[in-house]
């Protein structure tokens, strides 16, 4: 009868620290190791934008990433200043904007359809704010990706969805 206890505490002590470790640690390091290599790979800094061009089975730093979509995305860090960003985005196609935990919990999309205007301007503050347009970060670090969707794959097209790809700004 003492071995099955025994076994018991040993079998929940291994099920605490499994889940600690996969709740808590693994997304933490996965956020670590991708922050590391956008930095040394693509020599961008925290606060500033990288645009990538549409995926393809060559050039993607994601598993699997989306090839019907450009991506914008920056690794914020609000400890000094807030992080105004802003942008002429398309009107003919979806675009969203999402901010990421660093421990890769989404805590907040918007897409095309919830924006009042194609002109976006936002403010990113880890100070409380109730202004319109200002968005509170839960985290003074974090990532940011905007997606916007190229339907057709011609020339025309991409250079129309990078030009407005190329119009977000970070202040």
């Amino acid at each position: 009868m003492k071995k099955i206890f025994f076994y018991l505490w040993i079998l929940l002590i291994m099920s605490v620290c499994s889940y600690n470790l996969t709740i808590h640690y693994i997304p933490n390091i996965v956020y670590t190791v991708f922050h590391y290599k956008i930095e040394k790979n693509q020599n961008i800094k925290d606060n500033e934008i990288k645009h990538f061009d549409i995926p393809t089975d060559q050039s993607r730093n994601v598993v699997m990433p989306n090839p019907d979509f450009l991506y914008s995305t920056i690794f914020y860090d609000l400890s000094e200043k807030d992080l105004n960003i802003n942008a002429n985005m398309p009107d003919s196609t979806y675009w969203s904007v999402s901010f990421y935990k660093p421990n890769t919990i989404n805590w907040f999309v918007k897409n095309d359809q919830e924006f009042e205007t194609n002109n976006l301007d936002l403010t990113l503050t880890f100070n409380d704010s109730k202004s319109q347009g200002v968005i509170k970060s839960p985290v003074k670090k974090g990532f940011m990706i905007i997606r916007i969707l190229v339907e057709k794959k011609d020339q025309n097209s991409i250079d129309y969805y990078k030009s407005h790809q190329k119009s977000i700004t970070i202040n």
